[in-house]
């Protein structure tokens, strides 16, 4: 049996505070690859965007893949990613970082 959870004014200004680091997060990260001649892996980007965790950038970059914003590559030691500069979806979706 499921309940709903009603949550308190608070808990909802936290979520939508958390979403809105999320999309910050993923912006730098969208930032920095629209920005990268080649395709970078996991810690260039970390590096690059000033994130401080390798799991959590891990985790975005491979949301944005599966959003089809960005492309990614599981290589035979990790993962690199690129943004496709012909690709418009980024200019659509309001989010031209180039």
């Amino acid at each position: 049996m499921w309940a709903r959870l009603k949550l308190q004014p608070q808990s909802e200004k936290q979520l939508s505070r958390i979403n809105r680091s999320k999309d910050t997060l993923r912006d730098k990260i969208l930032h920095v690859l629209s920005g990268a001649p080649i395709p970078m892996d996991v810690e260039n980007v970390r590096i690059k965007s000033g994130l401080k965790n390798w799991e959590s950038t891990k985790a975005l970059l491979l949301e944005l893949v599966v959003e089809g914003i960005i492309s990614g590559q599981k290589t035979t030691k990790s993962w690199v990613f690129w943004v496709d500069h012909t690709d418009t979806r980024l200019s659509i979706a309001g989010r031209n970082h180039a």
